[in-house]
């Protein structure tokens, strides 16, 4: 059985037919006659049967198929196109997603450096502080314990003197017990024995106080020296057994006021050697914590005697 599907095309064809010849018939009957008859237009009309409507039916089938077959795939290759370019802005996005990672990570690895930088700096800051109270404690300690024991001696010398002092009051309160003669006798012989005490002690402590003094002094003469050693320059004119005597004056900072050769090695040039490497020198800063005292006995001016075989170099 037909579909009515399939008398589309012969019906459409049927009007197309009958509205050209009402066309045409239209014509003739609003024209004017003329003189001449005009042959009438022949249209010529094609019957359709059902095996033509089958293959028109068929045609249009395959055309409408084939339009479908092309919308999809223009469907599929737009569907694609929008795919692609959502998988691209994707991945754009993702890239920039990433060097904005990436850039985060660089500026926080730039803010932990810097912060390490800043706490190694703190670190050497408070140590650096941290070494110069313990100097100035260590200073501190010193000077109290140099007075503690400035105190201490006194107190000593304070309660020997006490102690004489007794010895003497009851040496004195017997002599009175005895006769004028033998009180006046004993009164000096104690005098004396007195003086010979007091001077042999002043004797002791003078001794004792000079060995410390020069003890303290040799320990700063090997520092010169060896400062002096370490700012020479050894020529090679210098040779075992040469002696040059250099004296050198200096003030209470350690400062080189002044220096000259005394006794000369025989060789200018090992000589002048020894004048540059006091001026390389310059402040022998360690006399600074010298006493007073044994400084301006030993080393206001000091000669100093260098030996080829003494340098290091």
């Amino acid at each position: 059985m037909l579909r009515s599907g399939s008398y589309l095309v012969p019906t459409l064809l049927a009007v197309a037919l009958h509205v050209v010849v009402v066309a045409l018939l239209a014509e003739s009957w609003f024209e004017h006659e003329e003189a001449v008859r005009k042959v009438p237009r022949h249209v010529q009309a094609r019957v359709v049967d059902l095996t033509t409507q089958k293959a028109l039916k068929k045609e249009a089938a395959e055309a409408k198929a084939r339009q479908k077959a092309e919308q999809r795939r223009k469907a599929e290759a737009e569907k694609k196109r929008v795919a692609d370019k959502k998988r691209k802005a994707a991945e754009e996005k993702r890239k920039a997603a990433e060097k904005k990672r990436q850039q985060e990570i660089a500026k926080k690895k730039a803010a932990e450096k810097k912060r390490q930088q800043d706490i190694a700096k703190k670190k050497k800051a408070d140590a650096e502080k941290k070494r110069q109270a313990e100097i100035k404690k260590q200073k501190e300690i010193a000077r109290k314990k140099a007075a503690a024991e400035k105190q201490k001696q006194a107190e000593a010398e304070k309660q020997r003197k006490a102690e004489q002092d007794k010895a003497k009051r009851l040496a004195e309160a017997k002599r009175r017990l005895e006769a004028e003669r033998q009180a006046k006798a004993e009164a000096a012989a104690e005098q004396a024995r007195n003086t010979a005490l007091a001077k042999a002690l002043a004797e002791e402590e003078a001794a004792l106080r000079s060995e410390q003094e020069r003890a303290a002094a040799m320990g700063y003469e090997d520092y010169i020296v060896d400062m002096i050693t370490r700012n020479w320059r050894r020529s090679p004119s210098a040779r075992n057994g040469m002696v040059v005597e250099v004296t050198i004056y200096l003030l209470p900072s350690g400062r080189v006021n002044d220096r000259q050769v005394t006794k000369s090695s025989g060789d200018a040039r090992f000589d002048n050697d020894a004048l540059r490497a006091i001026d390389r020198v310059g402040v022998f800063e360690k006399l600074q914590e010298m006493d007073p005292v044994v400084f301006d006995r030993y080393f206001r001016k000091r000669i100093l005697r260098f030996r080829p075989e003494d340098l290091r170099n």
